[in-house]
């Protein structure tokens, strides 16, 4: 693992179970959380946190078996499934356990999906979180493909530039033509993240559903190793002071126990 991911741990402590927590949620950020949370996390076992850089390195690092487990967006826990591990945890947000993205272009924009792909058809220019985005890249993506859209003639250049509010910001300035947000319950990614602003786009369609992101287990762990993880988790969210403070530190509601092979269909969508 590289050395420039400091592991946060309780000192004191000795050989103890390693999570590892994503860079959506910021490096510093994790940081502190790591500390104001090591109290709640050592009560399943866990007395190191890593902070991941992207992506790609906490997947890398879970199937190799360099954390014990993570908080994983969807396409990890996918992955995880694909290589014979378990999601411990679901995420549940506003009583679903499930979200989908929506695509959204500048409101006064006469943009018609219909039109991309086609012979002498509109080409526009696409905004992206990141390729390991399901709301932000894998879902829309794969929406337009099923349309039976050809991306290779759709758009006229693609960029990922890192974040839902980038993605905004970019069509806003009409410096890109295309962007998705994630939709929930609650309401639309970009009402949220937009403001006042968010009148200035204009949805366009709603992909399909996919599982909400959660705590995934490293494939290398034997078995009565990831049960002793399966069952420190579990005591973790039966009690409410420390599921409260685990939904706290993930932005979640709750979390559900997902039935085995939930994400390992998303790899279709690659």
């Amino acid at each position: 693992m590289r050395e420039d991911n400091r592991r946060v741990a309780r000192e004191g402590d000795g050989q103890g179970f390693c999570f590892a927590l994503p860079p959506s949620l910021g490096l510093n950020p994790v940081k502190e959380l790591a500390r104001r949370f090591a109290d709640v996390l050592y009560g399943a076992g866990f007395t190191t946190v890593v902070p991941m850089k992207s992506y790609e390195e906490l997947e890398q690092a879970i199937l190799k078996g360099e954390v014990d487990a993570a908080w994983g967006p969807p396409i990890v826990c996918a992955r995880v499934e694909q290589a014979g591990a378990s999601v411990a945890l679901r995420a549940v947000r506003y009583g679903a356990v499930t979200y989908r993205s929506v695509l959204v272009c500048r409101a006064q924009d006469p943009l018609d999906l219909r039109q991309l792909g086609s012979p002498g058809g509109r080409t526009v220019r696409a905004v992206w979180v990141d390729r390991w985005s399901m709301g932000g890249y894998i879902l829309p993506r794969h929406h337009l493909r099923e349309k039976g859209i050809d991306l290779r003639l759709a758009f006229s250049e693609e960029r990922l530039v890192g974040s839902y509010e980038a993605c905004f910001n970019e069509v806003l300035a009409d410096r890109a033509d295309l962007a998705a947000s994630f939709a929930n319950r609650r309401g639309l990614g970009y009402v949220e993240l937009c403001g006042d602003q968010a009148f200035e786009l204009r949805t366009l369609a709603y992909t399909e559903e996919c599982p909400n992101d959660g705590v995934v287990l490293s494939p290398r762990l034997d078995h009565a190793t990831a049960s002793r993880l399966f069952g420190g988790l579990g005591r973790l969210i039966s009690h409410p002071a420390s599921l409260a403070i685990l939904a706290s530190m993930f932005d979640v509601d709750g979390f559900d126990r997902p039935p085995p092979g939930s994400y390992a269909p998303l790899l279709s969508l690659l």
